[in-house]
């Protein structure tokens, strides 16, 4: 930084266009939700951490982190955590009643 040029700042629309990012889906993993992995004391709360790859690299979750939608997508497929529903208004007893009125062809 000592050498080199300042870069001026941007101001105006440009900047406006800058500051517009696509925030990726963010999900909070608790340790309850964890059905996987090692448990650890820290701070005198039990914790629970496990390691899972996704794309090539390899990431320790641990319970109380936020994660992506690619490592959640990963952790379900491995079946270390239970997913979350997603859609509000999705209620598991009406879910299981529209499952017990399919019909069978009988």
């Amino acid at each position: 930084m000592l050498f080199r040029r300042r870069q001026k700042p941007i101001s105006g629309p440009a900047r406006a266009n800058k500051n517009i990012a696509v925030r990726p889906n963010l999900y909070h993993i608790d340790y309850d939700m964890m059905l996987k992995g090692s448990v650890f004391l820290r701070r005198g709360k039990p914790i629970r951490q496990f390691g899972v790859t996704v794309g090539g690299s390899t990431r320790l979750v641990t319970s109380g982190d936020v994660v992506d939608e690619e490592t959640y997508a990963a952790l379900i497929a491995a079946g270390a955590i239970r997913p979350v529903l997603q859609e509000e208004g999705n209620n598991p007893a009406e879910t299981s009643k529209e499952n017990s009125q399919i019909d069978t062809g009988k």
